[in-house]
């Protein structure tokens, strides 16, 4: 079951994940465009050693899922490294800094040691490979290669990762942190352990089965607790999209009417469709936060629509007297009629709020807002 779920839910996951924080990630800074090479990366590597993708390949050519894996494996391990030196400012710097360049010489060793010496051979399972050959001196020098370059990025991320834990914020960041730690270290113990069933298959006849076994827990534990710790970035920016998306659903009639009445005056940029907004991605911070302060222009503009007495009892104490006060005024300017206008003395009242109270004010006074028009 967990096999199935590693080599099909997990990589479709990770890879519409990178595919989504792509474009964000490209025009962002280092340590997310690095963030969204890990996730794609690590994707890849787990999607082409599953059974479905590894077999078709294996067909094409033999034992080739082995080097792909392990290929995208350790170059998502390195980009992993690129983020944590990247968040903490610090680690290798330059044109070509020494962990691109080692990554580098690791592939090109995979590739060349793969095609040149690794024993390989058409049929059965490809991973088949290393159990077949277990011991044989061309097997473990392609594998050091690989566990050597793997146990490098593993280790240095553990240290890194527990070295800064406290320093990062608590919540999800930190949370993250710290499945990442941990996964990192059980990923270290993997690439130890593996290891020393490869010196052991020298010295004496080891039990596959059991090592396997062990080899295989440490490999899901490490794989789960990374992808984990690698999402939970991704997962809060795609819940404060959802937020906003739905913040903007709320607040688009409202703030479509107060455009209508005051067309003269610099609300935005072109009006767009209610479905438009649903269906727009990207980053909708500055969208959310545009549309929630007009809607608060927009009250204060409708003053002289509104009566003296509701303008001091409702503006600023509750959000559903708030949405029937400029339902009110909206139907008087539409109308067109003036009423009395307030005194300046006798301005309208607001409590001072950062962006996210104001947003949520304007949505929940434009959700009253709606309820209210359905009703009429």
């Amino acid at each position: 079951m967990i096999e199935k779920i590693l080599s099909t839910a997990v990589p479709a996951a990770l890879i519409a994940i990178a595919a989504w924080r792509s474009p964000a990630a490209w025009r962002s800074d280092r340590a997310q465009r690095s963030l969204c090479l890990t996730i794609g990366l690590l994707g890849l590597a787990l999607l082409l050693g599953g059974t479905l993708a590894g077999g078709l390949l294996h067909h094409a050519v033999p034992n080739v899922p082995v080097l792909l894996k392990h290929t995208f494996g350790i170059a998502s391990a390195a980009a992993l490294i690129d983020y944590l030196y990247a968040v903490h400012g610090h680690g290798p710097r330059g044109r070509l800094r020494p962990s691109l360049r080692l990554l580098v010489t690791a592939e090109l060793a995979l590739a060349v040691l793969f095609f040149t010496t690794l024993p390989r051979r058409a049929g059965g399972h490809y991973d088949d490979i290393v159990k077949q050959h277990l011991g044989d001196a061309r097997l473990d020098l392609y594998l050091s290669v690989f566990y050597s370059y793997l146990g490098y990025s593993m280790f240095i991320g553990a240290a890194v990762f527990w070295r800064h834990l406290r320093s990062v914020p608590r919540g999800l960041a930190r949370s993250g942190t710290a499945l990442l730690a941990v996964g990192c270290s059980v990923g270290a113990l993997y690439t130890a352990f593996r290891i020393g069933v490869l010196a052991a298959a020298h010295v004496a006849q080891t039990n596959i089965a059991v090592t396997d076994t062990v080899s295989y827990l440490l490999m899901v534990i490490s794989i789960l607790l990374i992808v984990t710790g690698l999402i939970m970035a991704p997962l809060r920016a795609l819940a404060r999209y959802v937020r906003h998306q739905q913040a903007i659903w709320h607040m688009h009639p409202l703030w479509a009417d107060i455009v209508d009445q005051f067309p003269n005056l610099s609300f935005g940029g072109p009006r767009r469709s209610r479905l438009h907004e649903l269906v727009t991605v990207g980053d909708r911070s500055i969208d959310v936060a545009h549309m929630a302060f007009v809607v608060r222009d927009g009250m204060l503009y409708l003053k002289p629509w509104g009566t003296p007495e509701t303008t001091h009892t409702t503006i600023g104490t509750d959000v559903r007297s708030e949405a029937q006060w400029v339902r009110t005024a909206l139907l008087r300017k539409a109308a067109g009629e003036t009423g009395p206008t307030t005194d300046e003395s006798a301005h309208v009242e607001r409590w001072l709020r950062g962006p996210s109270a104001e947003i949520r004010w304007a949505a929940e006074v434009a959700r009253h807002y709606n309820h209210k028009a359905r009703r009429v």
